[in-house]
């Protein structure tokens, strides 16, 4: 996948500031409290960190003025930007119709209508049967558990 430029802009950025400052990854990532690896995927354009926090300590470490470190964070939110744009899922393609119709369509059944309507006199089937009496109840046995 091609990188978007608002990425590679923000990582060149990001490459000057650890050039200037001489150190190797891993010692720049040591006081960010980040990996080499990780600091390496910024600086390549593999990675976007999700928060501008780290990226501010990393300006602040290389000595970085005030309006550097704008320009930085205006590269990180466009970068930041694109990395949700290519992250989102593609929305599912839409079906279309034909335009020639079937040669020889099957036909569907008929969509099932209202019952019949409910006797108002016949007895309601769920309710309990009162006029036949109730059976008696087992007693439990003495020393068995309830």
């Amino acid at each position: 996948m091609p990188k978007d430029a608002a990425v590679d802009e923000f990582a060149g950025l990001v490459r000057t500031l650890k050039a200037r400052d001489g150190r190797s990854y891993e010692a720049l990532g040591r006081r960010l409290s980040v990996s080499a690896s990780t600091l390496h995927r910024y600086c390549s354009g593999a990675t976007v960190p999700e928060e501008f926090a780290v990226i501010d300590r990393l300006a602040r470490l290389c000595g970085a003025d005030e309006e550097e470190r704008r320009a930085l964070q205006a590269a990180w939110t466009e970068a930041e930007r694109a990395r949700r744009r290519a992250a989102s899922p593609a929305p599912p393609p839409v079906p279309t119709m034909s335009a020639a119709p079937e040669s020889n369509p099957e036909p569907s059944a008929p969509e099932p209508g209202p019952g019949p309507a409910p006797d108002p006199s016949a007895p309601d089937p769920s309710a309990p049967d009162l006029s036949a009496p109730e059976a008696p109840r087992a007693r439990p046995r003495r020393g068995a558990p309830a």
